[in-house]
């Protein structure tokens, strides 16, 4: 999946980007690399001097080129995806300064699409999930069964190229049902030195092999 990255120097820059009249919202994105219509793209959306971007996938919905007559810049409109809504509404209100409170993740996250298993601390049954974005902080589970209480949960996962699965110990940081995907976030609990060393492995894996990342000029 190709990662665009996309550092505005201001929120009013992120602003004057952005496409209100796509129905889940974008943003322009210059550029002269040939990406087809309907393609998904994961955009790194950074503000200012923020250390983390945060990640948001979507679709290119239409291209145009560049005229130097009128100075308008080649590039392509890249409309979010519906389960990006949390996503989204985070970076608007970033950008707005709507709230003061909001501070950027130690690490940034990456969009996956990776089965898992999870259970309750001390109740041995599976359940089934999907992994949607992980980092070295933690992770969002999509699922279909019922939501655990805020606790102890056990993620199982098998990284990109191995057999067997690696189980995780987390916390439920919280639950619900962002852009319409029933959910929960965790946050990791490395008991140990061999709990970590499997996180950023897992991490370290999945980054070398689903996400390339290709440089881009700032907006």
């Amino acid at each position: 999946m190709t990662i665009l990255k996309a550092h505005f120097p201001s929120g009013a820059a992120f602003l004057a980007r952005y496409l209100p009249e796509l129905p889940s919202g974008g943003i322009f994105y210059p550029t002269r690399r040939l990406l087809a219509i309907g393609e998904t793209v994961v955009v790194a959306i950074r503000l200012g001097r923020r250390r983390s971007p945060t990640l948001i996938r979507g679709q290119v919905a239409w291209r145009r080129p560049g005229k130097h007559s009128t100075k308008m810049k080649a590039g392509i409109g890249i409309e979010f995806l519906e389960t990006e809504t949390q996503a989204r509404e985070y970076m608007l209100a970033v950008a707005r300064g709507d709230s003061a409170e909001m501070v950027a993740r130690r690490h940034q996250r990456l969009p996956v699409e990776l089965p898992v298993l999870w259970q309750v601390a001390g109740i041995l049954q599976d359940n089934a999930g999907t992994l949607r974005d992980i980092g070295r902080g933690g992770a969002f589970v999509r699922t279909e069964q019922p939501l655990p209480a805020i606790g102890d949960v056990v993620l199982k996962v098998s990284p990109p190229g191995a057999e067997i699965a690696m189980p995780l110990s987390a916390r439920v940081a919280w639950k619900g049902h962002p852009g319409g995907e029933n959910g929960f976030g965790v946050e990791w609990k490395a008991r140990d030195a061999g709990g970590t060393r499997r996180i950023k492995e897992l991490v370290r894996r999945i980054e070398a092999q689903g996400l390339p990342s290709y440089a881009a000029p700032r907006i």
